[in-house]
């Protein structure tokens, strides 16, 4: 039975979940209730929602959106993850006068600029105060702390962090926590036991849809990873789940090339794999990736022969895609986890129960181009508004 997104909280109150061993979203207010399975003909089911219908929901006043309630203690486990349809709270049960400290690594491209969208939308809609912050870059880690401490000093409430650093930052949450302060883990994961809630880009979801859908192809895959630096958790992660869902298939991976991210680096490393590996017949890597390759490709007449996917989806991709310079892109529909995440910490500060439970990631989907065939083509499936920020929107850093 479909219900609406205010009723379907009222009636799950009731419906507890299980807390997460090592996530602190038990201290200070009530256990989880469970998500709701529909909400307002939305399907936690992800496979009985039509684009129109995720995108009426993801951009309604009170949005709803599938998700994976995610049975871990910390980032990059393989828990089992619960499907369910999250929605927030309704401003009308928003009680205090509330203020919020977002901190983004970076806002140099249109991944996090469309972070940046979906914070102040929901600041927006909540009518809290939000403050953002972004470092500059993966390698501020005295800046984030130094961030953090000014949050704290200026009086926020909650804190949402897009950590630079998976460690580097466990002592001042602590500290933070201990405090009094809210902590919400947003998108990138930290592994400090003490956050109250995690909002995450889920890797294991992306490289598993990833090997499922080359799997479905039926066609021979003999693929070479580009995943970015070494020794990353959780690249290593999407490439295992990547590997546990290829598994018994005619989906090969020859070998792994690490580095940068930064073209020029990607540039370097599908030259070398190309002459590595002459069987390759699939580049799997970061979005960047995918860009580089294009033209070296083209030059050396293999476009035809080596096809692209990228594990996650930037307005670059879309293009790449839409011209037939690239194949396949996991969408991780996960531009809404900046709103989960200050839902959780306005839930928390309220005293109210989170939706499912303090672990949310979002389901993912492969998207194709012209390039994949007639048959696989699905780009006019890609929700934007979920993927890709909108179009002229520029960073806001300081909301009501």
């Amino acid at each position: 039975m479909a219900i609406s997104a205010t009723a379907a909280l009222s009636l799950v109150l009731g419906a507890c979940t299980q807390q997460q061993e090592g996530t602190a979203a038990d201290e200070g207010g009530p256990a989880a209730v469970a998500a709701p399975q529909e909400v307002d003909g939305l399907s936690a089911d992800p496979a009985k929602n039509t684009p129109d219908a995720l995108r009426r929901a993801a951009t309604a006043p009170d949005w709803a959106v599938p998700v994976q309630v995610i049975d871990c203690a910390t980032p990059g486990c393989d828990g089992k993850r619960t499907p369910g349809v999250y929605t927030p709270l309704p401003k009308s049960e928003i009680k205090g006068k509330w203020s919020i400290c977002a901190l983004l690594p970076h806002v140099k491209d249109p991944y996090w600029v469309g972070q940046d969208e979906a914070l102040v939308a929901e600041a927006r809609r909540t009518g809290v105060h939000l403050q953002v912050y972004e470092a500059g870059g993966y390698t501020e880690v005295s800046k984030q702390l130094d961030q953090l401490s000014n949050c704290v000093a200026q009086g926020a409430n909650a804190v949402l962090i897009g950590a630079v650093s998976n460690e580097a930052l466990n002592p001042k949450i602590e500290e933070i926590v201990n405090q009094g302060v809210v902590v919400i883990d947003a998108v990138n994961g930290v592994t400090s036991k003490k956050v109250q809630g995690r909002a995450l880009f889920d890797y294991c979801t992306l490289g598993g849809s990833l090997a499922r859908h080359l799997k479905e192809q039926g066609k021979p895959v003999n693929g070479v990873w580009f995943p970015g630096p070494a020794g990353v958790g959780s690249l290593e992660q999407l490439m295992s789940c990547f590997k546990e869902q290829a598994a018994g298939s005619d989906v090969k991976v020859l070998g792994t090339k690490y580095g940068d991210t930064g073209k020029d680096a990607q540039l370097n490393l599908v030259e070398n794999a190309l002459g590595a590996y002459p069987g390759m017949d699939y580049i799997l890597g970061s979005a960047t990736t995918a860009d580089a390759a294009h033209g070296v490709l083209k030059e050396r007449g293999l476009s035809d022969k080596v096809r692209t996917a990228s594990y996650y989806f930037t307005p670059e991709v879309y293009s790449l895609l839409k011209s037939g310079d690239a194949t396949c892109a996991s969408a991780g529909n996960d531009l809404i986890l900046s709103r989960i995440a200050m839902d959780m910490a306005i839930r928390k500060l309220e005293k109210k129960p989170f939706v499912g439970g303090p672990y949310i990631g979002t389901n993912a989907q492969v998207i194709c181009g012209p390039a994949a065939g007639a048959d696989a083509d699905n780009l006019g499936e890609l929700v934007k508004e979920l993927n890709l920020p909108s179009d002229g929107f520029s960073p806001v850093f300081n909301v009501n």
